[in-house]
């Protein structure tokens, strides 16, 4: 029994050690894959702060979360009197953590609004408070419960066109983010937040299981046994390749809805566009009362954007798309009409597209489809930049005072 004792004592200490050894080289390697969201009462879900590791959705890149639980570095609660603080809220779409956070959305507005020649000395820094699968009822949400506290001068949204209004309805969003708060219609037309999605068993999971993820966020080792059973890349390597068109066959983009692509055919499409568009009025409105500047930046989906008519027009009948403009065009209109500034990103996009024959959507092996890449947000960023400086930092011609 002795015997045996020391042999069971002496594997024991072998794996053990074998395990702190992997550990340790994982960590001097910096192989960390994360989890990187966590249930939120106020949201459904948000960022956790202070986690920093590798994201493989579609392109490898590493991801950094600062002390709010928002990418980026950690930023001083107040701007000082030289710098004009721009707060961009949104998606996946926005927190870009399928790119470098160099090639972020926010970093290249940021970048290319400093040659604006109204700054007159000032800086501008741009917030990222982008998290996947927000929708604008948790877009709203955030702006008061969080981003306010920031004290930004210009509240940026971004709706993208291709689920934003569907995230707004508890009946069309996807399987895996229907636990959040939605705002719902009374019967006067006013909105109400229902949270009662706290309540429910989905959610309690959530919370009950949570210390599963934190377990596998304090272990690299844990993390890549994570990456192994999901059949994740082991390697933090971005991806190298071109966004040219090359005459390559790609698979059919596939829309989460093809209700997105024509006017409400029942109530459950109709009361997802109300919703979304008096979400925004009260978005437009606090911003106001606040003297805050608001805009609207309208993000096509890939399918909108594939370069070439002929590729949108094929596309289009694929998924049986009767009017394939259609949720980019109504938001616009309806901002326009309501006295919001606003930025399609739609027909820049179709125009660089055609003339470059580039895909601004997508990474191997399905370029077109998925997330903006690191093109698209060169391209979407200086297009923003310069949007905001001309309307918002550049004096109108009939006042020498510009907005901002």
């Amino acid at each position: 029994m002795s015997n045996w004792l020391k042999q069971a004592g002496l594997v024991a200490a072998s794996l053990l050690f074998s395990l702190v050894l992997i550990e340790a080289m994982l960590r001097l390697l910096g192989w960390s894959f994360p989890l990187f969201a966590q249930p939120d009462r106020d949201l459904g879900w948000s960022f956790r702060p202070h986690v920093s590791g590798w994201s493989t959705h579609e392109n490898t890149a590493h991801v950094r979360m600062n002390r709010y639980g928002f990418r980026g570095p950690d930023w001083p609660e107040r701007p000082d009197g030289k710098t004009i603080r721009i707060a961009m809220l949104g998606d996946s779409f926005l927190d870009s953590t399928n790119l470098s956070e160099d090639e972020a959305l926010n970093r290249v507005v940021e970048k290319e609004i400093a040659s604006c020649p109204a700054l007159a000395g000032r800086r501008v820094e741009v917030l990222n408070f982008g998290v996947s699968g927000y929708g604008t009822g948790q877009q709203f949400l955030q702006l008061q419960q969080k981003v306010a506290g920031f004290q930004p001068q210009l509240v940026l949204v971004g709706y993208y066109a291709g689920n934003d209004v569907m995230n707004n309805s508890q009946a069309l969003s996807v399987e895996g983010q229907k636990t959040k708060p939605y705002f719902l219609e009374k019967p006067d037309g006013a909105l109400q937040l229902d949270t009662s999605f706290r309540d429910s068993e989905a959610f309690r999971n959530e919370v009950r299981s949570d210390w599963q993820r934190r377990l596998v966020n304090s272990s690299y080792l844990l993390q890549a046994l994570k990456q192994v059973t999901r059949g994740k890349t082991m390697v933090p390597a971005p991806l190298e390749f071109s966004t040219a068109v090359d005459g390559k066959l790609r698979g059919r983009y596939r829309p989460e809805a093809i209700g997105l692509y024509a006017p409400p055919g029942d109530e459950t499409w109709r009361s997802a566009w109300s919703v979304t568009e008096k979400t925004f009025l009260q978005m437009r409105d606090w911003s106001r009362q606040r003297q805050l500047g608001f805009g609207l930046v309208i993000i096509p989906d890939p399918v909108q954007a594939l370069p070439g008519q002929a590729e949108r027009d094929s596309n289009a009948k694929a998924i049986g798309a009767a009017d394939l403009d259609y949720p980019v065009s109504r938001l616009a209109q309806f901002a326009t009409q309501n006295g919001m500034p606003t930025l399609s990103l739609l027909e820049p996009f179709r125009e660089h597209g055609d003339r470059e024959r580039v895909f601004l959507y997508g990474f191997p092996p399905k370029l077109g489809s998925g997330h903006l890449n690191g093109t698209g947000n060169a391209l979407g960023g200086k297009l923003i930049a310069d949007w905001v400086c001309s309307r918002f930092l550049v004096p109108a011609q009939s006042s020498s005072k510009a907005p901002l």
